[in-house]
Protein backbone atom coordinates (compact mmCIF):
# COMPACT_ATOMS: atom_id res chain seq x y z
CA UNK A 1 0.00 0.00 0.00
CA UNK A 2 2.87 2.32 0.79
CA UNK A 3 4.52 1.34 -2.46
CA UNK A 4 1.37 2.20 -4.37
CA UNK A 5 1.15 5.59 -2.64
CA UNK A 6 4.80 6.24 -3.34
CA UNK A 7 4.28 5.47 -7.02
CA UNK A 8 1.29 7.83 -7.17
CA UNK A 9 3.33 10.60 -5.57
CA UNK A 10 6.15 9.96 -8.04
CA UNK A 11 3.69 10.16 -10.94
CA UNK A 12 2.35 13.51 -9.66
CA UNK A 13 5.89 14.90 -9.39
CA UNK A 14 6.71 13.70 -12.91
CA UNK A 15 3.47 15.17 -14.28
CA UNK A 16 4.08 18.53 -12.63
CA UNK A 17 7.72 18.59 -13.83
CA UNK A 18 6.64 17.66 -17.35
CA UNK A 19 4.06 20.42 -17.34
CA UNK A 20 6.69 22.95 -16.23
CA UNK A 21 9.06 21.76 -18.96
CA UNK A 22 6.32 21.96 -21.61
CA UNK A 23 5.38 25.48 -20.56
CA UNK A 24 9.03 26.52 -20.63
CA UNK A 25 9.53 24.92 -24.01
CA UNK A 26 6.42 26.58 -25.34
CA UNK A 27 7.65 30.00 -24.23
CA UNK A 28 11.08 29.35 -25.71
CA UNK A 29 9.79 28.14 -29.08
CA UNK A 30 7.34 31.02 -29.51
CA UNK A 31 10.10 33.57 -29.17
CA UNK A 32 11.48 32.82 -32.64
CA UNK A 33 9.14 31.32 -35.23
CA UNK A 34 10.47 30.68 -38.74
CA UNK A 35 8.10 32.36 -41.15
CA UNK A 36 9.36 31.83 -44.65
CA UNK A 37 7.58 29.19 -46.70
CA UNK A 38 10.20 29.18 -49.47
CA UNK A 39 13.92 29.31 -48.99
CA UNK A 40 14.91 32.90 -49.99
CA UNK A 41 18.00 33.52 -52.05
CA UNK A 42 20.38 35.38 -49.78
CA UNK A 43 21.11 38.67 -51.54
CA UNK A 44 24.34 40.73 -51.36
CA UNK A 45 22.27 43.29 -49.42
CA UNK A 46 21.50 40.69 -46.75
CA UNK A 47 25.17 39.76 -46.51
CA UNK A 48 26.16 43.41 -46.25
CA UNK A 49 23.64 43.91 -43.43
CA UNK A 50 24.91 40.80 -41.61
CA UNK A 51 21.96 38.45 -42.26
CA UNK A 52 22.17 34.85 -43.42
CA UNK A 53 20.19 31.63 -43.14
CA UNK A 54 22.04 30.90 -39.92
CA UNK A 55 21.50 34.45 -38.68
CA UNK A 56 18.11 35.59 -40.11
CA UNK A 57 16.54 39.00 -39.58
CA UNK A 58 14.40 38.99 -36.42
CA UNK A 59 11.05 40.73 -36.94
CA UNK A 60 9.41 41.77 -33.68
CA UNK A 61 5.61 41.51 -33.77
CA UNK A 62 2.67 42.16 -31.48
CA UNK A 63 0.75 39.07 -30.40
CA UNK A 64 -2.57 40.96 -30.12
CA UNK A 65 -2.71 43.65 -32.83
CA UNK A 66 -5.37 42.03 -35.00
CA UNK A 67 -6.01 42.09 -37.85
CA UNK A 68 -2.59 43.54 -38.74
CA UNK A 69 -0.43 41.18 -36.69
CA UNK A 70 -1.26 38.49 -34.15
CA UNK A 71 -0.67 34.82 -33.31
CA UNK A 72 -3.42 32.44 -34.45
CA UNK A 73 -4.77 29.42 -32.62
CA UNK A 74 -1.97 27.27 -34.02
CA UNK A 75 0.61 29.66 -32.56
CA UNK A 76 1.72 31.00 -35.97
CA UNK A 77 2.29 34.67 -36.93
CA UNK A 78 -0.72 35.92 -38.87
CA UNK A 79 -2.10 39.17 -40.22
CA UNK A 80 -1.68 41.64 -43.03
CA UNK A 81 1.64 42.93 -41.64
CA UNK A 82 3.02 39.39 -41.64
CA UNK A 83 1.95 38.75 -45.23
CA UNK A 84 3.29 42.09 -46.45
CA UNK A 85 6.59 41.72 -44.57
CA UNK A 86 7.11 38.26 -46.06
CA UNK A 87 6.81 39.68 -49.58
CA UNK A 88 9.03 42.64 -48.74
CA UNK A 89 11.87 40.55 -47.29
CA UNK A 90 11.62 37.89 -49.99
CA UNK A 91 12.04 40.66 -52.60
CA UNK A 92 15.04 42.01 -50.69
CA UNK A 93 16.54 38.52 -50.41
CA UNK A 94 16.82 38.70 -46.61
CA UNK A 95 16.22 35.53 -44.50
CA UNK A 96 13.84 36.30 -41.65
CA UNK A 97 11.99 35.00 -38.62
CA UNK A 98 9.19 36.42 -36.47
CA UNK A 99 9.41 36.93 -32.72
CA UNK A 100 5.91 37.43 -31.23
CA UNK A 101 5.72 39.27 -27.95
CA UNK A 102 3.45 41.49 -25.90
CA UNK A 103 3.27 45.14 -26.97
CA UNK A 104 4.95 46.38 -23.78
CA UNK A 105 8.02 44.30 -24.65
CA UNK A 106 7.86 44.37 -28.45
CA UNK A 107 8.02 48.16 -28.86
CA UNK A 108 11.02 48.69 -26.51
CA UNK A 109 12.70 45.68 -28.12
CA UNK A 110 12.56 47.30 -31.56
CA UNK A 111 13.85 50.62 -30.27
CA UNK A 112 16.52 49.01 -28.10
CA UNK A 113 17.81 46.75 -30.88
CA UNK A 114 16.65 43.40 -29.45
CA UNK A 115 14.74 42.94 -32.70
CA UNK A 116 16.21 43.85 -36.07
CA UNK A 117 12.95 45.33 -37.27
CA UNK A 118 9.29 45.87 -36.44
CA UNK A 119 6.27 47.91 -37.43
CA UNK A 120 5.35 50.93 -35.32
CA UNK A 121 3.17 54.00 -35.50
CA UNK A 122 5.43 56.97 -36.21
CA UNK A 123 6.07 59.07 -33.11
CA UNK A 124 7.96 62.34 -33.06
CA UNK A 125 8.99 61.48 -29.51
CA UNK A 126 10.88 58.40 -30.72
CA UNK A 127 12.33 59.76 -33.97
CA UNK A 128 15.74 60.33 -32.37
CA UNK A 129 15.94 56.85 -30.83
CA UNK A 130 15.16 54.74 -33.90
CA UNK A 131 14.90 54.93 -37.69
CA UNK A 132 11.47 55.05 -39.37
CA UNK A 133 10.72 54.06 -42.94
CA UNK A 134 8.30 55.87 -45.21
CA UNK A 135 4.67 55.28 -44.30
CA UNK A 136 3.28 51.95 -45.51
CA UNK A 137 -0.21 53.41 -44.99
CA UNK A 138 -2.04 55.81 -42.66
CA UNK A 139 -4.37 54.85 -39.83
CA UNK A 140 -7.42 56.91 -38.85
CA UNK A 141 -8.91 57.21 -35.39
CA UNK A 142 -12.45 56.24 -34.36
CA UNK A 143 -14.34 56.35 -31.08
CA UNK A 144 -16.52 53.34 -30.17
CA UNK A 145 -19.49 53.99 -27.85
CA UNK A 146 -22.81 52.46 -26.74
CA UNK A 147 -25.78 53.26 -28.95
CA UNK A 148 -28.22 53.35 -26.03
CA UNK A 149 -26.21 56.00 -24.18
CA UNK A 150 -25.32 58.32 -27.06
CA UNK A 151 -27.28 58.97 -30.22
CA UNK A 152 -24.11 60.69 -31.38
CA UNK A 153 -20.91 60.89 -29.40
CA UNK A 154 -20.26 64.51 -28.39
CA UNK A 155 -16.51 64.86 -28.52
CA UNK A 156 -16.70 68.52 -27.52
CA UNK A 157 -17.73 67.64 -23.96
CA UNK A 158 -15.39 64.98 -22.61
CA UNK A 159 -15.07 66.29 -19.08
CA UNK A 160 -15.63 63.42 -16.63
CA UNK A 161 -16.13 60.80 -19.35
CA UNK A 162 -14.31 57.49 -18.99
CA UNK A 163 -12.34 56.89 -22.17
CA UNK A 164 -10.16 53.83 -22.79
CA UNK A 165 -7.46 54.04 -25.46
CA UNK A 166 -4.56 52.05 -26.80
CA UNK A 167 -1.39 53.50 -25.31
CA UNK A 168 -0.71 56.70 -27.25
CA UNK A 169 0.89 59.85 -25.90
CA UNK A 170 -1.03 62.27 -28.22
CA UNK A 171 -4.38 60.71 -27.25
CA UNK A 172 -3.47 60.75 -23.57
CA UNK A 173 -2.50 64.43 -23.69
CA UNK A 174 -5.67 65.30 -25.60
CA UNK A 175 -7.90 63.56 -23.04
CA UNK A 176 -6.03 65.23 -20.21
CA UNK A 177 -6.54 68.66 -21.77
CA UNK A 178 -10.27 67.93 -22.12
CA UNK A 179 -10.40 66.79 -18.44
CA UNK A 180 -11.60 63.31 -19.38
CA UNK A 181 -10.73 60.20 -17.36
CA UNK A 182 -8.26 58.38 -19.61
CA UNK A 183 -7.51 54.67 -19.25
CA UNK A 184 -4.54 53.41 -21.29
CA UNK A 185 -5.03 49.76 -22.26
CA UNK A 186 -3.10 47.02 -24.06
CA UNK A 187 -5.92 44.51 -24.69
CA UNK A 188 -8.40 46.14 -27.07
CA UNK A 189 -10.64 43.09 -27.24
CA UNK A 190 -11.13 43.19 -23.47
CA UNK A 191 -11.74 46.97 -23.56
CA UNK A 192 -14.53 46.57 -26.15
CA UNK A 193 -16.22 43.99 -23.92
CA UNK A 194 -15.85 46.31 -20.90
CA UNK A 195 -17.36 49.15 -22.95
CA UNK A 196 -20.43 47.02 -23.75
CA UNK A 197 -20.74 46.19 -20.05
CA UNK A 198 -20.65 49.88 -19.04
CA UNK A 199 -17.15 50.17 -17.60
CA UNK A 200 -16.18 52.88 -20.13
CA UNK A 201 -18.08 55.62 -21.93
CA UNK A 202 -15.95 55.21 -25.05
CA UNK A 203 -12.94 53.48 -26.54
CA UNK A 204 -10.56 55.27 -28.93
CA UNK A 205 -8.76 53.05 -31.42
CA UNK A 206 -7.99 52.89 -35.12
CA UNK A 207 -10.74 52.42 -37.66
CA UNK A 208 -9.70 48.91 -38.74
CA UNK A 209 -9.45 47.82 -35.06
CA UNK A 210 -12.94 49.07 -34.25
CA UNK A 211 -14.52 47.21 -37.16
CA UNK A 212 -12.56 44.05 -36.51
CA UNK A 213 -13.22 43.73 -32.77
CA UNK A 214 -16.85 44.87 -32.83
CA UNK A 215 -17.51 42.34 -35.59
CA UNK A 216 -15.49 39.62 -33.87
CA UNK A 217 -17.46 40.05 -30.61
CA UNK A 218 -20.82 40.38 -32.42
CA UNK A 219 -21.54 43.69 -30.69
CA UNK A 220 -22.61 45.71 -33.73
CA UNK A 221 -26.17 45.97 -32.35
CA UNK A 222 -24.91 47.56 -29.13
CA UNK A 223 -21.89 49.58 -30.20
CA UNK A 224 -21.30 52.25 -32.81
CA UNK A 225 -18.08 53.80 -34.17
CA UNK A 226 -17.57 57.31 -35.54
CA UNK A 227 -14.52 58.89 -37.16
CA UNK A 228 -12.54 61.45 -35.19
CA UNK A 229 -11.09 64.61 -36.70
CA UNK A 230 -7.64 63.75 -35.40
CA UNK A 231 -4.54 63.71 -37.55
CA UNK A 232 -4.03 60.20 -38.99
CA UNK A 233 -0.93 58.30 -37.89
CA UNK A 234 1.72 56.88 -40.20
CA UNK A 235 2.35 53.15 -39.92
CA UNK A 236 6.03 52.44 -40.64
CA UNK A 237 8.83 49.96 -40.34
CA UNK A 238 11.32 50.81 -37.59
CA UNK A 239 14.87 49.61 -37.03
CA UNK A 240 18.08 50.66 -35.34
CA UNK A 241 19.91 50.02 -38.67
CA UNK A 242 19.45 52.95 -41.05
CA UNK A 243 20.90 50.96 -43.97
CA UNK A 244 18.06 48.45 -43.62
CA UNK A 245 15.47 51.26 -43.52
CA UNK A 246 16.98 52.87 -46.65
CA UNK A 247 16.71 49.56 -48.51
CA UNK A 248 13.10 49.13 -47.31
CA UNK A 249 12.19 52.65 -48.47
CA UNK A 250 13.50 51.95 -51.97
CA UNK A 251 11.57 48.66 -52.17
CA UNK A 252 8.37 50.20 -50.73
CA UNK A 253 8.26 52.66 -53.64
CA UNK A 254 8.44 49.77 -56.10
CA UNK A 255 5.78 47.75 -54.26
CA UNK A 256 3.46 50.73 -54.12
CA UNK A 257 3.94 51.34 -57.86
CA UNK A 258 3.14 47.66 -58.53
CA UNK A 259 -0.03 47.87 -56.40
CA UNK A 260 1.14 45.36 -53.78
CA UNK A 261 0.45 47.75 -50.88
CA UNK A 262 -3.16 48.22 -52.00
CA UNK A 263 -3.47 44.53 -52.80
CA UNK A 264 -2.67 43.50 -49.23
CA UNK A 265 -3.75 46.42 -47.08
CA UNK A 266 -6.13 48.54 -49.12
CA UNK A 267 -8.38 46.10 -50.94
CA UNK A 268 -8.37 43.31 -48.37
CA UNK A 269 -8.96 45.58 -45.39
CA UNK A 270 -11.71 47.40 -47.28
CA UNK A 271 -13.25 44.09 -48.30
CA UNK A 272 -13.49 42.83 -44.75
CA UNK A 273 -13.93 46.02 -42.78
CA UNK A 274 -15.21 48.71 -45.19
CA UNK A 275 -18.41 50.61 -44.53
CA UNK A 276 -19.62 50.95 -48.14
CA UNK A 277 -19.25 48.59 -51.07
CA UNK A 278 -19.00 50.65 -54.26
CA UNK A 279 -19.99 48.73 -57.43
CA UNK A 280 -17.25 48.22 -59.97
CA UNK A 281 -19.19 50.02 -62.71
CA UNK A 282 -19.17 53.14 -60.54
CA UNK A 283 -15.38 52.98 -60.34
CA UNK A 284 -15.17 52.59 -64.13
CA UNK A 285 -17.54 55.52 -64.60
CA UNK A 286 -15.55 57.70 -62.21
CA UNK A 287 -12.33 56.67 -63.94
CA UNK A 288 -13.80 57.60 -67.32
CA UNK A 289 -15.04 60.94 -66.03
CA UNK A 290 -11.68 61.69 -64.47
CA UNK A 291 -9.91 60.75 -67.70
CA UNK A 292 -12.31 62.90 -69.74
CA UNK A 293 -11.79 65.79 -67.34
CA UNK A 294 -8.02 65.39 -67.60
CA UNK A 295 -8.18 65.36 -71.42
CA UNK A 296 -10.33 68.50 -71.48
CA UNK A 297 -8.10 70.11 -68.89
CA UNK A 298 -4.89 69.28 -70.77
CA UNK A 299 -6.32 70.49 -74.10
CA UNK A 300 -7.54 73.75 -72.57
CA UNK A 301 -4.29 74.12 -70.65
CA UNK A 302 -2.27 73.69 -73.84
CA UNK A 303 -4.44 76.21 -75.68
CA UNK A 304 -4.11 78.66 -72.84
CA UNK A 305 -0.35 78.12 -72.68
CA UNK A 306 0.00 78.65 -76.43
CA UNK A 307 -2.04 81.84 -76.24
CA UNK A 308 -0.06 82.97 -73.23
CA UNK A 309 3.25 82.20 -74.96
CA UNK A 310 2.08 84.03 -78.08
CA UNK A 311 0.97 87.01 -76.00
CA UNK A 312 4.24 86.98 -74.08
CA UNK A 313 6.25 86.76 -77.30
CA UNK A 314 4.29 89.64 -78.79
CA UNK A 315 4.68 91.62 -75.58
CA UNK A 316 8.43 91.00 -75.55
CA UNK A 317 8.61 91.98 -79.20
CA UNK A 318 6.66 95.16 -78.49
CA UNK A 319 8.84 95.89 -75.46
CA UNK A 320 12.00 95.45 -77.53
CA UNK A 321 10.56 97.66 -80.27
CA UNK A 322 9.56 100.23 -77.65
CA UNK A 323 13.01 100.10 -76.05
CA UNK A 324 14.63 100.47 -79.47
CA UNK A 325 12.33 103.34 -80.38
CA UNK A 326 12.98 104.99 -77.01
CA UNK A 327 16.73 104.59 -77.46
CA UNK A 328 16.52 106.00 -80.96
CA UNK A 329 14.38 108.89 -79.78
CA UNK A 330 16.81 109.64 -76.96
CA UNK A 331 19.74 109.38 -79.38
CA UNK A 332 17.94 111.60 -81.88
CA UNK A 333 17.19 114.16 -79.18
CA UNK A 334 20.81 114.10 -78.05
CA UNK A 335 22.12 114.44 -81.60
CA UNK A 336 19.71 117.26 -82.37
CA UNK A 337 20.81 119.06 -79.22
CA UNK A 338 24.43 118.64 -80.27
CA UNK A 339 23.51 119.78 -83.77
CA UNK A 340 21.88 122.95 -82.46
CA UNK A 341 24.95 123.68 -80.34
CA UNK A 342 27.26 122.94 -83.27
CA UNK A 343 25.24 124.92 -85.81
CA UNK A 344 25.19 127.86 -83.43
CA UNK A 345 28.97 127.64 -83.21
CA UNK A 346 29.33 127.18 -86.98
CA UNK A 347 27.28 130.32 -87.65
CA UNK A 348 28.43 132.46 -84.75
CA UNK A 349 32.16 132.10 -85.47
CA UNK A 350 32.13 133.29 -89.13
CA UNK A 351 29.59 136.00 -88.28
CA UNK A 352 31.88 137.35 -85.58
CA UNK A 353 34.79 137.38 -88.05
CA UNK A 354 32.71 139.10 -90.74
CA UNK A 355 31.33 141.69 -88.30
CA UNK A 356 34.75 142.36 -86.77
CA UNK A 357 36.61 142.85 -90.03
CA UNK A 358 33.73 144.87 -91.52
CA UNK A 359 33.83 147.29 -88.56
CA UNK A 360 37.60 147.67 -88.99
CA UNK A 361 37.33 148.30 -92.73
CA UNK A 362 34.55 150.85 -92.31
CA UNK A 363 36.33 152.79 -89.58
CA UNK A 364 37.49 156.07 -91.18
CA UNK A 365 40.44 156.68 -88.88
CA UNK A 366 41.82 153.14 -89.19
CA UNK A 367 45.25 153.10 -90.72
CA UNK A 368 45.53 149.92 -92.79
CA UNK A 369 47.85 149.12 -95.63
CA UNK A 370 46.69 147.35 -98.77
CA UNK A 371 47.90 143.91 -97.62
CA UNK A 372 45.93 144.09 -94.37
CA UNK A 373 42.81 145.26 -96.19
CA UNK A 374 43.20 142.44 -98.72
CA UNK A 375 43.62 139.84 -95.95
CA UNK A 376 40.52 141.10 -94.14
CA UNK A 377 38.54 141.06 -97.38
CA UNK A 378 39.61 137.47 -98.05
CA UNK A 379 38.58 136.48 -94.49
CA UNK A 380 35.18 138.12 -94.98
CA UNK A 381 34.68 136.32 -98.31
CA UNK A 382 35.80 132.92 -96.90
CA UNK A 383 33.50 133.13 -93.89
CA UNK A 384 30.63 134.34 -96.05
CA UNK A 385 31.13 131.27 -98.24
CA UNK A 386 31.29 129.17 -95.07
CA UNK A 387 27.89 130.46 -93.97
CA UNK A 388 26.54 130.03 -97.50
CA UNK A 389 27.75 126.43 -97.56
CA UNK A 390 26.12 125.80 -94.20
CA UNK A 391 22.82 127.22 -95.44
CA UNK A 392 23.06 125.05 -98.55
CA UNK A 393 23.60 122.01 -96.33
CA UNK A 394 20.52 122.92 -94.30
CA UNK A 395 18.47 123.26 -97.48
CA UNK A 396 19.79 119.95 -98.76
CA UNK A 397 18.98 118.35 -95.42
CA UNK A 398 15.40 119.56 -95.72
CA UNK A 399 15.16 117.76 -99.08
CA UNK A 400 16.62 114.45 -97.88
CA UNK A 401 13.25 112.90 -97.01
CA UNK A 402 11.35 114.62 -99.78
CA UNK A 403 9.94 112.73 -102.71
CA UNK A 404 11.07 115.29 -105.25
CA UNK A 405 12.65 113.52 -108.20
CA UNK A 406 16.05 114.78 -109.31
CA UNK A 407 15.80 115.08 -113.05
CA UNK A 408 18.90 113.91 -114.90
CA UNK A 409 18.86 116.92 -117.21
CA UNK A 410 22.58 117.66 -117.30
CA UNK A 411 24.87 116.03 -119.89
CA UNK A 412 28.24 115.77 -118.22
CA UNK A 413 31.09 113.44 -117.25
CA UNK A 414 32.76 112.15 -114.09
CA UNK A 415 35.71 114.44 -114.76
CA UNK A 416 33.49 117.54 -114.84
CA UNK A 417 31.72 116.52 -111.62
CA UNK A 418 35.11 115.97 -109.97
CA UNK A 419 36.49 119.34 -111.08
CA UNK A 420 33.40 121.19 -109.84
CA UNK A 421 33.50 119.39 -106.47
CA UNK A 422 37.25 120.02 -106.06
CA UNK A 423 36.70 123.69 -106.74
CA UNK A 424 33.75 123.91 -104.33
CA UNK A 425 35.62 122.09 -101.55
CA UNK A 426 38.88 123.98 -102.17
CA UNK A 427 40.79 120.86 -101.30
CA UNK A 428 43.40 121.44 -104.00
CA UNK A 429 44.35 124.71 -102.30
CA UNK A 430 44.51 123.32 -98.76
CA UNK A 431 48.00 123.72 -97.31
CA UNK A 432 47.82 120.84 -94.82
CA UNK A 433 47.03 118.05 -97.34
CA UNK A 434 48.45 116.82 -100.61
CA UNK A 435 45.60 116.30 -103.07
CA UNK A 436 45.80 114.03 -106.08
CA UNK A 437 43.22 113.41 -108.81
CA UNK A 438 43.46 110.10 -110.68
CA UNK A 439 41.40 109.63 -113.84
CA UNK A 440 40.74 106.04 -114.79
CA UNK A 441 38.80 104.37 -117.60
CA UNK A 442 35.73 106.32 -118.77
CA UNK A 443 36.43 109.44 -116.71
CA UNK A 444 35.63 111.66 -119.71
CA UNK A 445 32.66 109.59 -120.86
CA UNK A 446 29.46 111.63 -121.02
CA UNK A 447 26.23 110.64 -119.25
CA UNK A 448 23.02 112.25 -118.01
CA UNK A 449 22.63 113.21 -114.35
CA UNK A 450 21.74 116.13 -112.08
CA UNK A 451 25.03 118.00 -112.02
CA UNK A 452 24.47 120.26 -109.00
CA UNK A 453 23.38 117.35 -106.77
CA UNK A 454 26.24 115.12 -107.93
CA UNK A 455 28.77 117.88 -107.27
CA UNK A 456 27.28 118.59 -103.83
CA UNK A 457 27.42 114.90 -102.86
CA UNK A 458 31.07 114.56 -103.92
CA UNK A 459 31.92 117.88 -102.25
CA UNK A 460 30.74 116.51 -98.89
CA UNK A 461 33.17 113.60 -99.22
CA UNK A 462 36.05 115.90 -100.11
CA UNK A 463 35.17 118.28 -97.26
CA UNK A 464 35.15 115.31 -94.90
CA UNK A 465 38.57 114.12 -96.10
CA UNK A 466 40.07 117.62 -95.82
CA UNK A 467 38.62 118.08 -92.33
CA UNK A 468 39.88 114.81 -90.80
CA UNK A 469 43.31 114.71 -92.49
CA UNK A 470 45.49 117.03 -90.46
CA UNK A 471 48.74 116.24 -92.32
CA UNK A 472 48.58 113.71 -95.11
CA UNK A 473 47.28 112.88 -98.53
CA UNK A 474 43.83 112.84 -100.15
CA UNK A 475 43.28 111.00 -103.44
CA UNK A 476 40.23 111.13 -105.71
CA UNK A 477 39.90 108.36 -108.29
CA UNK A 478 37.21 108.67 -110.96
CA UNK A 479 35.98 106.20 -113.57
CA UNK A 480 32.88 105.23 -115.56
CA UNK A 481 32.33 101.62 -116.41
CA UNK A 482 29.35 99.33 -117.05
CA UNK A 483 26.76 102.04 -116.45
CA UNK A 484 28.23 103.35 -113.19
CA UNK A 485 30.28 106.45 -112.60
CA UNK A 486 32.56 105.77 -109.63
CA UNK A 487 34.24 108.31 -107.33
CA UNK A 488 36.67 106.98 -104.69
CA UNK A 489 37.80 109.47 -102.02
CA UNK A 490 40.73 108.07 -100.05
CA UNK A 491 42.61 109.84 -97.24
CA UNK A 492 45.33 109.07 -94.71
CA UNK A 493 43.53 110.75 -91.82
CA UNK A 494 41.36 109.39 -89.00
CA UNK A 495 40.13 105.79 -89.40
CA UNK A 496 36.49 104.87 -88.84
CA UNK A 497 35.64 101.71 -86.81
CA UNK A 498 33.91 98.97 -88.80
CA UNK A 499 30.90 98.89 -86.45
CA UNK A 500 30.32 102.60 -87.17
CA UNK A 501 30.32 102.07 -90.97
CA UNK A 502 26.57 102.67 -91.29
CA UNK A 503 25.94 104.89 -88.30
CA UNK A 504 28.10 107.71 -89.73
CA UNK A 505 25.48 108.20 -92.46
CA UNK A 506 22.72 108.96 -89.90
CA UNK A 507 21.67 112.56 -89.39
CA UNK A 508 23.56 114.62 -86.79
CA UNK A 509 26.02 111.78 -86.02
CA UNK A 510 29.54 112.88 -85.06
CA UNK A 511 31.99 110.26 -83.86
CA UNK A 512 33.99 113.04 -82.20
CA UNK A 513 31.57 115.43 -80.53
CA UNK A 514 34.35 117.96 -79.94
CA UNK A 515 35.20 118.38 -83.63
CA UNK A 516 33.77 121.10 -85.85
CA UNK A 517 30.88 120.36 -88.17
CA UNK A 518 27.18 119.61 -88.05
CA UNK A 519 27.11 115.86 -88.64
CA UNK A 520 24.84 116.11 -91.69
CA UNK A 521 27.33 116.12 -94.59
CA UNK A 522 27.46 112.34 -95.12
CA UNK A 523 23.67 112.05 -94.70
CA UNK A 524 23.17 114.62 -97.45
CA UNK A 525 25.76 112.99 -99.71
CA UNK A 526 24.26 109.48 -99.45
CA UNK A 527 20.71 110.77 -99.94
CA UNK A 528 21.67 112.64 -103.10
CA UNK A 529 23.67 109.71 -104.50
CA UNK A 530 20.79 107.29 -103.95
CA UNK A 531 18.32 109.67 -105.57
CA UNK A 532 20.63 109.70 -108.59
CA UNK A 533 20.55 105.91 -108.83
CA UNK A 534 23.77 105.26 -106.93
CA UNK A 535 25.04 105.01 -103.35
CA UNK A 536 27.86 105.94 -100.97
CA UNK A 537 29.54 103.34 -98.75
CA UNK A 538 32.58 103.15 -96.49
CA UNK A 539 35.23 100.68 -97.62
CA UNK A 540 35.86 98.81 -94.35
CA UNK A 541 38.81 96.86 -95.83
CA UNK A 542 40.90 100.04 -96.00
CA UNK A 543 42.84 100.68 -92.77
CA UNK A 544 45.19 103.53 -93.71
CA UNK A 545 42.56 106.18 -93.00
CA UNK A 546 39.11 106.42 -94.59
CA UNK A 547 37.96 105.45 -98.07
CA UNK A 548 34.48 106.38 -99.33
CA UNK A 549 33.09 105.04 -102.62
CA UNK A 550 30.35 107.01 -104.39
CA UNK A 551 28.57 105.59 -107.42
CA UNK A 552 26.13 107.29 -109.78
CA UNK A 553 23.98 105.71 -112.42
CA UNK A 554 25.50 106.68 -115.79
CA UNK A 555 24.19 106.39 -119.30
CA UNK A 556 26.69 106.17 -122.14
CA UNK A 557 26.28 108.77 -124.86
CA UNK A 558 24.66 107.33 -127.95
CA UNK A 559 26.69 107.76 -131.12
CA UNK A 560 25.20 108.19 -134.56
Amino acid sequence: MQTKGFIIKRLWVIAISLAIVLVSCKNGVSEFIPAFDDEPIVSPLATELGFSKDRPLVMGMNTSYAPLQYVNSQGLPTGYDVEFTKKLLMRLGIPYTFSPNHWDKMSPGIIGGKYDMGMLVYSSYRKDTTNYSDAVFRMYYQVVYRKKDFAEFDFRHLKGKRIAYMKSRPIGLMLKDEEADGYPITDLNEAIVDLANGKYDGVICYRFQAKYHVGLLHLSDQLKADDLSLEPREYCYASHDKRLIDAINAELKKMEAEGIVDEIYGQEVAEHFGDIKIPMWVWWLLTGLVFLFMVVYVVNKNRYNRRLQSANAQLQKNNKALQLATARAEESTRMKSNFIKQISHEIRTPLNIICGFTQVLTTTDAELDKAEKRNMSVQIIDNTERITGLVNKMLALAEINSSVVLEREDHTSAAVIAQEAIKAAGINKASHVQFKLVKLFGAEQMFDTHLRSAVLALQQLLDNAKKFTEQGQVTLQISNHEGQACFVVEDTGTSIPVYQAERIFDEFVQLDEYSDGTGIGLSIARSLARRLGGDIVLDTTYTGGARFVMTLQSQQEETA
